[in-house]
């Protein structure tokens, strides 16, 4: 599920605020600061680091900073660093409600989900007129299983704001996850009319038409959720099995084989190789990979 990251800007009264001071050390910290935002905005992950060391030499009580630079060790794949950061800017100033929110979607990629609503609950008010706030707690409550608190808040996303493709993909999720594909479907459309590049609706509605038995109208549908997203295990398994239903047998076992060289432990890629070697008259190689199948999902359909 894909979420949102805020980029904390300057607010105008800090900026009046330091300059005011009139000091070179605050004129040269937002010097800095600047071209590490810059330098993030740009996807430069390590230089923007390095401006935001350079303005906290500067300036070590300005909060934005340690939040930008928190945001930067998040993309650079360094959540320590970042959790570090954002817990410093919120020492700076308790108040700093973008901080929190990005604390909250760290905590939620490191799958901590009780420290991520905790957060979210604190700036609840504060973003009470945010779509994209409520899509996160969505998000948080979908991972604790609290799929009625996860339905309302995606509801309340669309309600505040109905082009919100995010939350109708989240909100089609959730019924996709209690196989009502009628209802998903719908949630999946509207969200790729909104934004064609949702890759996660696209995969999930060519899954449904697969089920539906449209394979033709499915593949191109995962065939674009994969160029989005080239190293989805889920996505190139969903192509293959669609191939394999078409009768590209060969083309079907090398996504497949591709989708388990990223994720060797996928039940379905596997049950979904032993289905081609079935397919090939393989009955001992089938035999292995749909009792690994069984082995890892016991409830998967192996037909």
């Amino acid at each position: 599920m894909k979420t949102r990251k805020l980029l904390a800007i300057l607010l105008a009264s800090t900026m009046l605020g330091l300059v005011s001071c009139g000091t070179d050390k605050n004129e040269e910290a937002i010097k800095f600061f600047k071209r590490g935002n810059f330098k993030l905005k740009e996807q430069e992950y390590n230089e923007a680091i390095h401006w935001y060391d350079e303005a906290i030499n500067k300036k070590p009580d300005f909060a934005d900073i340690y939040n930008n630079r928190g945001l930067a060790y998040q993309k650079a794949d360094k959540p320590e660093k970042a959790l570090e950061d954002f817990n410093k800017a919120l020492e700076v100033d308790s108040k700093f409600w973008e901080a929190y929110y990005n604390r909250a979607e760290l905590y939620f990629n490191l799958g901590n989900f009780t420290e991520s609503l905790n957060d979210l609950n604190t700036i609840a008010k504060v973003y009470k007129d945010s779509s994209f706030y409520f899509v996160t707690v969505g998000n948080v409550k979908t991972q604790i299983q609290d799929y009625s608190g996860a339905t309302a808040a995606y509801e309340k996303a669309i309600l505040l704001n109905p082009k919100n493709a995010e939350a109708y993909t989240n909100h089609g999720y959730l019924y996709f996850e209690q196989n009502n594909y009628a209802m998903a479907k719908q949630d999946f459309q509207k969200a790729l009319a909104i934004n064609p590049q949702q890759h996660f609706a696209l995969n999930n509605l060519a899954f449904i038409l697969s089920e539906e038995g449209k394979y033709q109208e499915a593949l191109p549908l995962v065939e674009k959720a994969i160029f989005l997203k080239p190293a989805q295990a889920y996505y190139l398994n969903n192509k293959g099995y669609i191939l394999l239903q078409l009768g590209k047998l060969e083309e079907a076992k090398e996504t497949i084989e591709h989708s388990l060289r990223i994720e060797p432990e996928n039940a379905f890629a596997n049950r979904n190789l032993g289905l081609y070697f079935q397919k090939k008259g393989d009955a001992q190689k089938a035999k292995t990979y749909l009792e690994k199948a069984k082995k890892l999902n016991p409830s998967i359909s192996i037909q």
